[in-house]
């Protein structure tokens, strides 16, 4: 028997908005008064039908309302590979190189632990979703043999009432190295790079109010922050320019955000085998409104085989130290808040 096909993003503590499949896929969002869509699409943006409408809708504070037999659907055992940085290590180098000569300014690398599943099901990962912080975005979705259930800390944008939201998120450390963080010099260089490119970015579409940096607080880690506000010059600006416009931020794209630097930047993930999904546009359009995240801090899986990527900012002064202890550090996130 086929599991049905399903997607799902938080809006507010306590509140998921869950569509049931098979869905139709169209290229626009729907215009019908009431209408539901959510959008996926990959990293390159390249998927000609990228929104799905559910069959059927509806919220729920539970997630186990996914699945069947009351949510009893065994949580998977999965046998994780090791990691060798080989790999990540020449990339490290060359990007370096293309910092030194200034051809770049920053850009994020993407690792991928792999895994096999020996037993149970990936899609009852849901159940572990409840117990993430207030500050972070469940999400996922089920598309026979695949999908992908995640958790987090970035927004992409929201739209509302003619009124654009987002937020820079860049610049990480263990929580214990918190205090320290807030003056690391690399690490407020490369929020900056994202704050300024953002607010550069968005001037072109209407009036941006832009936060102070605070601090992101998600238990074993910790980001910096800055919230951006635009009321937008066109309010009915198609939702699909706005994402092309977005997406990728230098949170996980590159700076300058030329095609060049675009180019190299998909020839490493492609060398790292990175999932083409990973840090890509996931949202929901609903109540007239459009929320979308950042599809990062997930596992993912095709059939048997399991994933689980982490990115890592490069810029001037990074050490491959600091940074393979960083991909580390948000992979064990991952792991230890979905229990993998």
């Amino acid at each position: 028997m086929t599991s049905p096909e399903f997607a799902f993003l938080k809006l507010a503590p306590n509140r998921y908005l869950c569509g049931w499949g098979p869905f139709q896929s169209v290229a626009h969002r729907p215009t019908e008064a009431g209408a539901v869509a959510f959008y996926r699409n990959n990293f390159t943006l390249s998927y000609p039908l990228p929104w799905k409408i559910p069959v059927r809708v509806f919220e729920t504070a539970d997630l186990r309302d996914l699945l069947p037999q009351n949510g009893a659907t065994p949580l998977p055992e999965i046998e994780w590979h090791g990691l060798g940085d080989s790999g990540v290590r020449a990339v490290f180098d060359e990007i370096l190189a293309e910092i030194e000569s200034g051809a770049l300014e920053k850009t994020v690398p993407v690792l991928t632990e792999r895994g096999r599943l020996r037993e149970g099901e990936p899609a009852a990962l849901v159940k572990a979703i409840a117990a993430a912080p207030d500050e972070m975005w469940g999400y996922g979705f089920r598309e026979k043999q695949t999908g992908v259930v995640g958790v987090t800390p970035e927004q992409l944008f929201t739209v509302s009432g003619g009124v654009l939201k987002t937020m820079a998120l860049a610049g990480t450390a263990p929580r214990h190295e918190a205090a320290d963080f807030l003056n690391d010099v690399k690490e407020i260089r490369e929020h900056e790079l994202v704050a300024d490119y953002l607010t550069e970015k968005l001037q072109t579409i209407g009036d941006v109010t832009r936060g102070e940096r605070t601090v992101m607080d998600l238990g074993s880690i910790v980001h910096f922050l800055t919230r951006i506000e635009v009321n937008l010059n066109d309010p009915e600006t198609d939702l699909n320019e706005l994402i092309r416009l977005m997406h990728p931020t230098p949170a996980l794209g590159a700076y300058p955000r030329g095609e060049g630097a675009l180019e190299r930047l998909m020839s490493y993930r492609k060398r790292l085998d990175v999932p083409l999904e990973f840090g890509a546009p996931f949202g929901v359009w609903h109540d007239n409104q459009f929320e979308s995240i950042v599809t990062i801090r997930n596992v993912s899986w095709d059939g048997d085989d399991v994933f689980l990527p982490s990115g890592v900012g490069i810029v001037q002064g990074s050490r491959f130290d600091r940074e393979w202890r960083e991909l580390a550090l948000k992979r064990n996130s991952v792991k230890s808040l979905l229990g993998v």
